[in-house]
C-alpha cells in the first residue's frame, strides 16, 4: 500500500507538473490571443483608412472624368469653328487667286503694250533725229 500511494504521489507530482505547463502553455496561448486581436483591431484601422482612401481616388476619378468631358466638348466646339474658319478663309483665298489672274492677265497685255508703243516712240525719235539731221545739213 505504501507502495500504491507512492506510486499515486509520484503521479500527482507528475500531475502538477504538467497543470503548470499547461497553465504556462494557456497563459501563452492568452498572450498571442491578445496580440493577434491587437494586429486583428490595427488591420481593421488600416482597412477603414484604405476605404476612405478609395472612396477619395472615386471622387477623383469622377471629377477627372467630368473634367474630361467638359474639355472633349470643348475641343469638338473649336473643331467645328476652326472648320467653318477654315472653309471661309479658303473660299477667300480663292477669290484673291481669281482676282490676281485677271489683274495679272491685264498686266501682261499692259506690258505689251508699253513695249509695243516704247518701240514705235524709239523709230519715230530717230525719224525725227534724221530728219532734224537732214535740215541742219
Amino acid at each position: 500500500m505504501d507502495e500504491i500511494l507512492k506510486q499515486i504521489l509520484s503521479e500527482l507530482k507528475d500531475l502538477k507538473s504538467d497543470v503548470s505547463g499547461l497553465k504556462s502553455d494557456v497563459s501563452s496561448l492568452k498572450a498571442g490571443q491578445d496580440r493577434l486581436e491587437s494586429d486583428v483591431s490595427s488591420l481593421k484601422n488600416d482597412v477603414s483608412g484604405l476605404k476612405n482612401d478609395v472612396s477619395g481616388l472615386k471622387n477623383d476619378v469622377s471629377s477627372l472624368k467630368a473634367g474630361q468631358e467638359r474639355i472633349e466638348t470643348k475641343v469638338d466646339n473649336l473643331t467645328l469653328e476652326l472648320r467653318s474658319n477654315f472653309k471661309f478663309t479658303n473660299d477667300k483665298l480663292e477669290e484673291h487667286k481669281k482676282v490676281f489672274t485677271v489683274v495679272s492677265n491685264e498686266l501682261k497685255g499692259v506690258k505689251g503694250d508699253i513695249e509695243f508703243l516704247s518701240e514705235k516712240a524709239g523709230k519715230h525719235d530717230t525719224k525725227i533725229n534724221h530728219i532734224l539731221n537732214m535740215l541742219r545739213d
